[in-house]
């Protein structure tokens, strides 16, 4: 290497160094502020006092969130939240504190509250109510679900009682008696604590032209539908009856015995039609006990109930015959609401008899 090659090397190191010194001197100086701020503030957050206080309590710049020279390099970040407009936020290089600035109250990170929990997992939401969490409105547990088939109705009269003075007048229709009864037994049966739906409402018209029957037929199977998708626990039908001859009169009660639920099923028509003669005497009436009909052997269809809504119903159900709207002696009891009060008072009582059994030997 030449001499003039090495006068040259020597120089350049010489520059280097000084460069190195004066960097040096210079991150001492100004990066020795920003770290002593650094220091300050999360001692500051550590404590929970407010960022930059002097020892007196005096709130600095930097406790206002404005900043200047080396300290504006500190990132944007927000730290508390106020009203709105008012959040104190860490905004980097800003113009030096206005007065009005300077009236700013400090930072101050709140302490948590005692009764708040992480959002973590296996933790609940807790109440800020300071007498502790509230409990959530609950709904009553209900003992079962119940479906009343008030039968007919929907333009459809069923049986028709008509005034024995040959005017061709008449008084009171099934379809009519059918859904008085099933309002008052779902009352009572809602008092107990069951949840009770019913297939219809309203008693419909009076006697006209019969309707079609793919209509009579699709409604009975919309009427099971409900039983299904209600999860009904049991099904009632509840009609009045009428016959060509004046002189049958008393209630009886239907069931399929060719389902699943046969044994059910006749234990539940058991029970209501005892039913049915206990309110009976209680009213004062003495009619005949029609007693319990197995659908298919009673209609001699073989293995084949003719009810759809007994047949075709899941759980356990019965189809009740009250008494007969073709008989006049029959009729004048269905035209006084005490007797109905009573009916469905003990009907409602036999339906609770069967759910609690039903439910002690599943």
């Amino acid at each position: 290497m030449s001499p003039w090659s090495k006068r040259m090397l020597v120089a350049a190191m010489l520059i280097w160094s000084a460069l190195t010194v004066g960097a040096g001197w210079y991150a001492l100086r100004g990066g020795g502020s920003a770290a002593a701020a650094d220091r300050a503030r999360s001692a500051a957050i550590a404590t929970n006092a407010s960022p930059g206080a002097a020892p007196d309590g005096t709130p600095s710049t930097f406790a206002t969130g404005r900043t200047t020279g080396p300290q504006s390099r500190i990132p944007a970040t927000e730290v508390t939240g106020g009203a709105s407009g008012d959040a104190s936020v860490f905004t980097g290089a800003t113009p030096a504190a206005s007065p009005a600035a300077a009236t700013r109250p400090p930072l101050s990170l709140q302490p948590i509250p005692a009764n708040a929990l992480s959002a973590g997992s296996g933790t609940t939401a807790q109440s800020l109510n300071p007498e502790g969490p509230r409990p959530a409105p609950s709904r009553p547990v209900s003992k079962g679900v119940i479906v009343l088939d008030p039968g007919h109705g929907r333009g459809d009269p069923g049986a028709t009682h008509y005034v024995p003075d040959g005017s061709g007048r008449w008084d009171i229709t099934e379809a009519e008696s059918n859904q008085r009864n099933a309002e008052l037994i779902r009352d009572n049966l809602v008092a107990m604590g069951y949840e009770v739906y019913l297939t219809r409402d309203g008693a419909g018209q009076g006697p006209g032209a019969p309707l079609p029957l793919q209509f009579i037929t699709s409604d009975l199977y919309a009427r099971v539908a409900l039983a299904k998708a209600v999860n009904a626990g049991l099904y009632l039908a509840i009609h009045g009856n009428g016959a060509s001859v004046p002189f049958l009169s008393g209630p009886e009660t239907w069931y399929c015995g060719r389902h699943d639920e046969a044994a059910a099923n006749e234990k539940l028509a058991r029970l209501v039609q005892q039913a049915m003669m206990d309110a009976l005497a209680e009213y004062g009436y003495f009619p005949p006990d029609r007693g319990i009909k197995e659908d298919a052997q009673s209609h001699h269809s073989g293995d084949f109930c003719q009810f759809v809504v007994t047949r075709e119903t899941p759980t356990p159900a019965a189809l009740l015959e009250f008494l007969f709207l073709s008989n006049n002696d029959d009729a004048k009891v269905l035209l006084d609401d005490r007797s109905h009060v009573l009916m469905a008072r003990h009907v409602a009582d036999a339906i609770d008899r069967f759910m609690r059994d039903r439910a002690a030997n599943p």
